[in-house]
């Protein structure tokens, strides 16, 4: 856990490195602990709608949960940036995972392209994070994105994915940062 780290951009740029020191086998194993906690929840389980991210780099790999919920039904969407100021949720098209069609974006993020159908408002939203505290206060990549999207209250529950190694102990918080309402990690659920 980093301590006594101040400023924002210096716990992005902590955490990030070790998140990246993960190796293929950490992020792959932890991320399926992730996710069997996150598809056995309550919260989870009466969701029909849910919109997640498709991982980059050393994120929280959300495949099985994507997998599951196409395999259930349940109407999934992926995030598109749209202009310098929002993402949106496109549907899942596709009946398959491995059907999906994937193309990078802007800022790297991998969209789901071939979908022209927002969800307006969903159950459940599953987001990233470069780092949590206890609080579910949590620090993105900087760009604001999905506070904005949250601000706008579109999901009824939040759920903040993160290795162990990414909770730290108070995070700076602004009037603009939203709270997650549940983290999960490897060895822990965090109903905030």
């Amino acid at each position: 856990m980093v301590k006594n780290i101040l400023s924002k951009d210096q716990i992005r740029q902590e955490i990030l490195r070790i998140r990246n020191s993960l190796s293929e086998n950490e992020i792959v194993s932890n991320s399926n602990i992730i996710s069997r906690k996150v598809i056995s929840t309550k919260e989870f389980k009466k969701s029909p709608s849910i919109g997640i991210y498709y991982p980059i780099g050393s994120e929280v790999n959300t495949f099985e949960i994507i997998k599951y919920s196409l395999a259930t039904k349940k109407t999934i969407g992926l995030p598109r940036i749209i202009d310098s100021n929002r993402i949106v949720f496109f549907k899942i098209m596709e009946n398959s995972f491995d059907d999906i069609k994937i193309t990078k974006g802007k800022y790297g993020i991998l969209e789901n392209s071939m979908s022209d159908s927002i969800i307006e408002e969903m159950d459940l939203l599953i987001i990233p994070g470069i780092a949590f505290d206890l609080q579910g206060n949590r620090i993105g990549y900087g760009k604001g994105y999905y506070d904005r999207f949250l601000s706008k209250r579109k999901a009824n529950y939040i759920i903040g994915l993160a290795f162990e190694n990414q909770i730290i102990n108070k995070i700076p918080k602004t009037g603009y940062d939203i709270p997650v309402n549940i983290l999960f990690t490897e060895k822990r659920i965090i109903y905030v």
